[in-house]
């Protein structure tokens, strides 16, 4: 294999993700750390932002952004920009540990954003679809070999765990 070749950069990454499990198993929070070393590597913007990954399951992923002077619009609130950024990261993260980049392709076709508040505080985006969906995405494409799409909420609060805004993301799956 060539070094840089496509097929190198694939394995690399599953290699990345593995490895990251297995801290996981040992330590959660440095599993964390890596992860949000990695999309901040893959997103230059979530390192501007202050991107933070809190909680991996399988079943949920949550991320923050802090209120500060990067993320901070005219009025004192968390910019609209951040926000999604946080929320759509979040998504990724959730669906990139249950579809692999190196088996799967996967883009936002879509995006639906109902703000309920404003964000006056650093922010948490909350990312845990109903596992029949993630088996439904699953189903699909074993069913078709080819492409699906869903829907995939997410949510994002405040420190005081109010909700600000609640999304939704077509994503749209292809196998790599």
């Amino acid at each position: 294999m060539r070094a840089g070749s496509q097929t190198g950069r694939v394995e690399d990454r599953m290699f990345a993700l593995e490895l990251v499990e297995k801290v996981r198993q040992v330590s959660p929070g440095v599993a964390n750390a890596l992860t949000t070393l990695a999309v901040k590597n893959i997103v230059p913007l979530a390192a501007a932002m202050g991107y933070r990954v809190d909680e991996v399951t399988d079943a949920r992923v949550k991320a923050t952004v802090p209120l500060d002077r990067k993320t901070k619009n005219h009025v004192g609130s968390v910019y609209l920009g951040a926000q999604v950024t946080v929320m759509e990261l979040t998504m990724g993260v959730m669906l990139f540990r249950r579809f692999p980049p190196g088996q799967y392709k996967m883009l936002v076709n879509r995006m639906e954003v109902a703000f309920h508040a404003k964000a006056k505080t650093a922010v948490s985006a909350v990312c845990e679809p109903p596992e029949e969906l993630l088996a439904k995405i699953a189903s699909e494409l074993r069913a078709t070999g080819d492409k699906a799409e869903a829907w995939i909420p997410v949510r994002l609060l405040g420190t005081d765990g109010q909700c600000v805004a609640e999304s939704r993301f077509l994503a749209v799956f292809k196998r790599g």
